[in-house]
């Protein structure tokens, strides 16, 4: 009997062994582009990782840039007049004309649109003057944007040595320009329609490129931007956003072959959406805790200064671990949204963030040492603090006043003899 038992136990052991443990870290996918990212939208946090910080041709891409640019320091009803240098560009083109009129906004559709270079001289040329000038704004965005790995020359990609960028650079870049709401409007439109102008006498009908988007084989649910690009030098380049249940991806591939552009993409973001998990662990404003200050019982909450997101692997969403960290002796005045400490976020041991603790309102300190806040312009003091201070004052006075009179007495004194 014992050893049927014996034998069943070993029978259980090994079954439960040959049951593949769960990977905490998902397999990410194959692609065939030799360059790629995936990134979250809300954190930064990078979610898939091939060559991501290697320079390569951005090719059209470069237009999310020129964009973000025209719509930060333009107006969409700015009346545009086109130069002669939109006629001198190849490629994609509107045809724009010498002394042609349009919009702003009817720029920037056909730029992200039909990806025409000839709109994206139109634009620089009208915010920076030059095409020179305005590349100098681009790359001072840039810099400014986080993506220190790239250097730009002209608004529209085509090519050039000196005009390059990484799948990292251009999805900081990206992710910097979905924040606009125009910009996201603009991308996410599958058609727009440009009326006569006072050189063209039809209206120019435009399409987008993004197949995501579009109906297609490939297109991919929640898709609402970014921008295509293509030259024989760059290849296939594809900057790609997509959103479900508010949780939105940025996925770029640069130097990809033929519909593999968009194959890839569609495996990166299922990778994304498949098995990760965008979690909220701290609202802004939130009360994480309370400090007491003085003997007097005062407590002044700490809020939370930033919402606090992170992207962690689906299964492990109530992982993240936080920890309360307190500036040393904290002391009255105390000024509405001083930072008093931090929250150390952690997940399988590792810090993975931290978060401000700010003072919920001003705090400060009576002669009494009593504290109050900002409401309390006359606090109420602890009645045994008010007899108390009232008794000191009536001793003190009484001994001041009685010092007097003994100083009097002896002037009278001494006067007399």
């Amino acid at each position: 009997m014992a050893k049927k038992i014996i034998a069943l136990l070993i029978i259980i052991v090994f079954a439960f062994l040959s049951v593949p443990a769960h990977a905490e870290t998902p397999q990410p996918p194959e692609i065939v582009g030799p360059t790629a990212v995936l990134m979250d939208f809300t954190t930064g946090q990078v979610l898939y990782d091939k060559n991501m910080h290697k320079r390569m041709y951005p090719a059209s891409t470069t237009k999310i840039l020129t964009a973000i640019i025209a719509l930060e320091k333009g107006k969409l009803d700015d009346v545009v007049t086109c130069s002669e240098n939109v006629t001198k560009i190849e490629g994609n083109s509107i045809f724009l004309s010498p002394g042609e009129q349009l919009t702003l906004e009817q720029l920037l559709y056909a730029l992200m649109l039909e990806s025409a270079n000839d709109a994206a001289i139109a634009i620089a040329e009208h915010r920076g003057g030059s095409v020179e000038n305005f590349a100098k704004m681009m790359n001072e965005k840039a810099r400014e944007i986080g993506a220190y790995n790239s250097h730009f020359v002209n608004p529209n990609g085509l090519p050039d040595e000196n005009h390059y960028s990484t799948p990292y650079d251009m999805a900081q870049i990206a992710r910097y320009a979905m924040q606009n709401a125009e910009f996201r409007k603009i991308v996410s439109t599958l058609h727009y329609q440009i009326p006569p102008t006072n050189k063209f006498d039809k209206p120019r009908d435009l399409w987008i490129s993004n197949r995501l988007l579009k109906p297609s084989r490939f297109h991919y649910e929640g898709a609402d931007g970014v921008k295509t690009g293509y030259t024989v030098a760059a290849g296939q380049v594809l900057v790609a956003s997509a959103t479900r249940d508010g949780h939105r991806l940025i996925s770029v591939i640069m130097g990809d072959e033929g519909i593999n552009i968009w194959t890839d993409t569609i495996k990166l973001l299922d990778y994304g959406f498949q098995n990760f998990s965008l979690v909220k662990v701290t609202q802004k404003d939130e009360v994480i805790t309370s400090i007491e200050l003085g003997k007097g019982g005062f407590k002044l909450p700490l809020i939370a200064q930033k919402d606090f997101y992170y992207e962690v692997p689906k299964g492990k969403e109530n992982s993240i671990k936080t920890e309360v960290v307190l500036k040393e002796d904290i002391k009255a005045p105390i000024q509405k949204g001083e930072v008093l400490g931090y929250i150390k976020y952690t997940l399988d041991g590792k810090e993975i963030g931290t978060n401000p603790l700010i003072a919920s309102e001003d705090v400060y300190k009576n002669f009494l040492g009593n504290y109050y806040n900002e409401k309390e312009k006359n606090p109420i003091v602890h009645p045994l603090k008010i007899i108390f201070g009232i008794a000191s004052f009536s001793v003190a006075f009484l001994l001041w006043k009685r010092q007097k009179i003994r100083q009097r007495k002896r002037f009278i004194f001494s006067n007399k003899y």
